[in-house]
């Protein structure tokens, strides 16, 4: 585990620009890749990326930047991660209050993913996090990211974490098998998987009713997607538009 796990973004005296969140590092070709989620902590977001940013990253999670040979970064959206958008909704949905805003409902995030070329990973799996790190990306200028009417598209990720499941066949009735992604980790006390289920890029506002199903379904067997913390606030609609008839 990384040292930093009880890292307290409420109680820190120099508030961080981003938060890491499950640190996971592979063996990969003439080394190994490390992948995180990050999602932003105030007026700090992430474009292109630049170099310098993702070295802040790796710092935080304890990785030697001089072996980074290269990196990437993908942005989404995702309920898993909705709760930590604004620091009076942590920790995970605590005093979330009821909201008709769609975009409340999805977190933005961007998935980053580094090459180390090295002998060994520095860690396996770091915990849930999250980490802070500070930094920023000179590629990005600030604009409104979530907003608006929601008909601007963006990829969508529903992101669910479970122990013990071995029956996946429940998901086929939902979305077709090249959209999942199963992720085994291997954690001090036991096994779990993360699923990742991606919608492609879409038009939010037209597709939380796909969203709630999916979230309906993992919540009945006990996963962990965030939003059963929140299953008597109104966050939700209970009836979601369809797309506009032709």
């Amino acid at each position: 585990m990384i040292s930093s796990s009880n890292y307290d973004p409420v109680g820190v005296a120099v508030p961080p620009d981003f938060l890491l969140w499950h640190p996971l590092c592979v063996d990969s070709s003439g080394g190994y890749t490390c992948t995180f989620d990050v999602t932003a902590k105030d007026f700090e977001e992430i474009n292109e990326g630049t170099d310098a940013l993702v070295v802040a990253f790796a710092t935080s999670l304890g990785m030697d930047p001089s072996h980074i040979d290269g990196w990437q970064i993908e942005r989404f959206l995702s309920p898993y991660y909705a709760y930590e958008v604004r620091p009076e909704q942590r920790p995970f949905g605590v005093a979330v209050p009821s909201t008709g805003d769609w975009g409340d409902r999805f977190g933005l995030v961007w998935r980053v993913s580094v090459r180390v070329a090295d002998s060994f990973a520095p860690f396996r799996y770091g915990g849930l996090g999250p980490y802070p790190a500070i930094g920023h990306d000179e590629t990005w200028s600030y604009r409104s990211s979530v907003g608006g009417s929601g008909e601007q598209e963006e990829t969508i990720v529903v992101v669910a974490d479970c122990w013990g499941v071995e029956d996946w066949s429940f998901l086929v009735e939902l979305v077709s098998r090249d959209q999942v992604e199963m992720i085994d980790i291997a954690t001090q006390i036991e096994h779990f998987v993360q699923a990742r289920v991606r919608l492609g890029s879409v038009r939010p506002i037209i597709i939380e009713d796909r969203v709630v199903e999916l979230l309906t379904a993992f919540a009945i067997r006990l996963f962990s997607t965030h939003r059963k913390i929140t299953e008597e606030i109104e966050f939700w609609p209970q009836r979601v538009a369809g797309p506009p008839s032709s």
